[in-house]
This record gives structure tokens, sequence and C-alpha cells, in this order.
């Protein structure tokens, strides 16, 4: 008997992470003008936003149905394995609960509703999946997450906030004011899985990404171990230089790289920014 992680994809673990770890995907699902997909194996964020400017309707992302989940929980149930199951934030999807739903019919399928998303979720897969490889058993595995799940940190750097607004998350008055007075705001997302406005930039992208990334670095308690630098996709040499500031600290063991999905993306847009990490 061994242990399966899992996740659904908006743990941000692609393009090949999921791959090398050994994680069990479940796919969320992206509508596009009544078309719909499945996250990342049918369609990735560069196409997210194709007819965005005529428009102007976003993208809908839906969670997995329980049937998705069943099928997973049953093909590693069957062959004789444990499975836990590290799911998004249960304020913005229904992804956990239909988790939850599926493995009720199993006395071994663990699920943890991480209050996150994107790398910080990708962390905690990969922290289980270290847990896994030591030859923890699955029980202990979940006991653990559920503790760490407190300690992540998530910081979200916006370029705008048009679609937040578009998807719901910010009202046309902080839209327009925010794109006044040229302010980037950088979203809090708690360890309840709620969204506040932590901190307010000011400036051109380029500068504010590098204040952003100073303001990150210098919170206390970083556990020091692994990080996530996660865009949803920017100029190519501002993101090389904020991954060389990051490692150049040296406050990570470990410096890792995540294009976000579908996701994230849909309700952030381009040019959003997050350092993701661990306190101790």
């Amino acid at each position: 008997m061994g242990v399966i992680i899992s996740t659904d994809s908006a743990c941000d673990l692609f393009p090949d992470l999921y791959k090398q770890y050994q994680i069990d995907v479940v796919s969320l699902y992206i509508t596009i003008e009544e078309h719909s997909y499945r996250d990342v194996f049918e369609i990735g964020p560069d196409e997210l936003f194709v007819n965005y400017e005529k428009t102007h309707r976003l993208p809908k992302t839906s969670a997995p149905p329980p049937a998705d989940f069943f099928a997973m929980f049953k093909k590693n149930v069957d062959n004789g394995d444990d499975v836990v199951h590290i799911a998004m934030n249960s304020k913005f999807s229904s992804s956990y609960q239909n988790a939850c739903t599926a493995a009720k019919e199993f006395d071994n399928v663990y699920v943890v509703d991480t209050f996150t998303l994107s790398s910080a979720q990708g962390l905690l897969v990969l922290r289980a999946a270290d847990m896994r490889d030591a030859g923890m058993p699955a029980k202990k595995i979940f006991d653990q997450i559920e503790i760490d799940k407190t300690k992540m940190r998530t910081n979200v750097l916006l370029d705008t906030l048009e679609y937040a607004y578009r998807g719901g998350r910010a009202t046309l008055l902080q839209m327009f004011g925010a794109n006044l007075l040229k302010l980037r705001p950088c979203l809090l997302l708690d360890t309840h899985g709620v969204l506040t406005v932590r901190k307010k930039f000011r400036g051109n992208f380029a500068q504010v990404c590098k204040e952003y990334i100073r303001f990150v670095l210098e919170q206390p308690n970083v556990d020091g171990e692994r990080a996530f630098v996660s865009t949803t996709g920017m100029d190519q040499k501002l993101l090389n230089s904020v991954i060389k500031m990051v490692k150049d600290s040296g406050k990570f063991k470990e410096v890792l790289f995540s294009r976000a999905g579908c996701t994230m993306t849909v309700h952030t847009g381009p040019n959003t920014l997050v350092l993701f990490y661990k306190e101790k």
C-alpha cells in the first residue's frame, strides 16, 4: 500500500513539476464563448484573452464535478493506495466540496481545504510529496498539511484591478480610483481564505515589482526552505531580474518558478506577480 498525493489544477505546478513529484491532478474547467475546456490539458493561460478586447467578457471557471474526483480516487484506492487530496480555497470554488463528496465513498481518502490557491497550494502539494517520499502514512501527511496551511503567506501584486472588477471581486469605484492614482494593489490572501488589500504601490510596473519583492523579503519568520515566484505573464527580462533578487537574497534553500494557470490568470489578469512562501 502506498500514498497518492493529488490536487486540482489551481495548484500551478505546471508545466512539469506535477510529473516530477508524481502528483495526480484533476482539472478545473474553463468556459469561453460556451465552449468548455479542461484547464491546462486542453487550454493554457495564453489562450484566455484572445477575444477579451472585443467582448470584455472574462472566461468562466468551474470546479470539477464529484464524478471527476471519484474516478481518480477509485483508480488509486482500487490499486491499494491511500490518497491525500489538496484542494484550492473553498471560498473561491466548490472544488473542495466536490472532492469531499467523492471522498465519502472511501475510508482512506483525506481532503485538505488549503484556503489558498496557485503556487501556495503548490507548495503544500510538494510538502506532502516530500512526506510521502519519506515514508509517512496518509493520515499523518494530512494532519501535517492541516498545520502547514496556516503558515502559508500569499501577497498578490496586481498590475490592474480591471480583471478583478470584471470577475466581481472589485467595485467600479475601486478600479477607477486605483487607475486614476496609478496605484498597484498588493492583496493579502489570509489563512482563512479571505482577500484584503494589504499595501498599495505607486509607479511604473517594473519599479513596483522590485519594491514588492523587497517588501515580501523583509517579512519576518520566513521558514527558509522553498519559495515560488509565480506570474500570470510578464516581461521576461523583468521576471528574470525578480527571480534573481529572490535567489540572491539567500532567504530560501530552493526558489522555484511557475507560470500561473488559467484559474489564477482569469481572476487577476496579466502582469500579476506573487512570491509565495511558508513561515516557521
